[in-house]
């Protein structure tokens, strides 16, 4: 018995005999969950083009499948695809549109948040009697349930 002493204390310690460490499993972390319809302010922050354009709020709404980076948004008649980070930070591709000053492209950047988001609107017009640009302001509150960020 004192022969097999020392190797079972060397098998317990080797061969993974004794108490087992508890295993812990990382926190589930959030994912961006941002979709569904916002109340959404607007207002002209920025214009140097030469006739002020006309900014109205719109029925707008976010479709967006929870965990995933890309999103739609439609506002009134407008619909463009982006892109939003775990934290809520978001960019849209650019869209063609036919401003009342000409054709021009229009861009979003902004930050989803738990309760909304807070956008800026960059069109920028191409028309051949001379390029110029408009930045327009948006505040949005989310209705129904809060978004949830990473």
């Amino acid at each position: 018995m004192k022969k097999r002493l020392p190797w079972l204390a060397l098998c317990l310690a080797s061969c993974g005999g004794g108490a087992t460490p508890p295993t812990t499993t990382p926190p589930a972390t959030a994912v961006p969950q941002v979709g569904g319809p916002y109340d959404v302010a607007v207002r002209l922050q920025q214009n140097d083009c030469p006739a002020a354009p006309s900014v109205l709020p719109q029925p707008t709404s976010v479709t967006h499948t929870a965990g995933a980076s890309s999103f739609t948004l439609a506002h009134g008649g407008l619909t463009v695809n982006g892109s939003v980070a775990r934290d809520g930070a978001f960019t849209t591709q650019a869209l063609a549109v036919t401003d009342p000053q000409g054709p021009a492209s229009l861009t979003m950047t902004g930050r989803f948040t738990t309760s909304g988001l807070e956008a800026t609107v960059t069109v920028a017009v191409t028309a051949s009697s001379g390029a110029c640009r408009y930045l327009v302001g948006w505040t949005g509150t989310k209705q129904g349930a809060p978004n949830v960020l990473g």
